[in-house]
């Protein structure tokens, strides 16, 4: 079954700090914990889904996070994600890399989304 991802709760208080105002089915409350009830009487700040985040950045920033697989030469089957960081279509230095290699394209949009909201905005 394909379910949506959704920023962690780092990721959801720094979309906060830098503006993020887009509307979303989920908060997260004081305690980092997911909620859908706009019952909640304490919400912390959105949950938005990774799809949101990225479009949230392209539209109003004009940041474009390239997600992509490649594979070292040395290693047969292990894949590895990057992700490169574009503004109008002009490449923004290196590309970003974590301390750990991302095990799957959702940790490679966290990862980058984490390193463009601390470093670039």
């Amino acid at each position: 079954m394909i379910t949506e991802d959704y920023c962690s709760f780092e990721i959801a208080e720094l979309l906060k700090e830098k503006g993020f105002d887009g509307e979303c089915d989920y908060w997260y409350d004081e305690y980092g914990g997911r909620c859908c009830s706009p019952s909640v009487i304490s919400v912390e700040c959105w949950c938005p889904s990774q799809s949101l985040a990225l479009k949230w950045l392209r539209e109003v920033h004009d940041l474009h996070i390239v997600v992509y697989p490649w594979q070292a030469d040395n290693e047969e089957k292990a894949i590895h994600w990057c992700c490169t960081v574009y503004k109008s279509f002009a490449h923004l230095g290196n590309d970003v890399y974590t301390n750990e290699t991302p095990k799957s394209y959702e940790e490679a949009v966290e990862a980058a989304l984490n390193y463009v909201l601390k470093n670039l905005i």
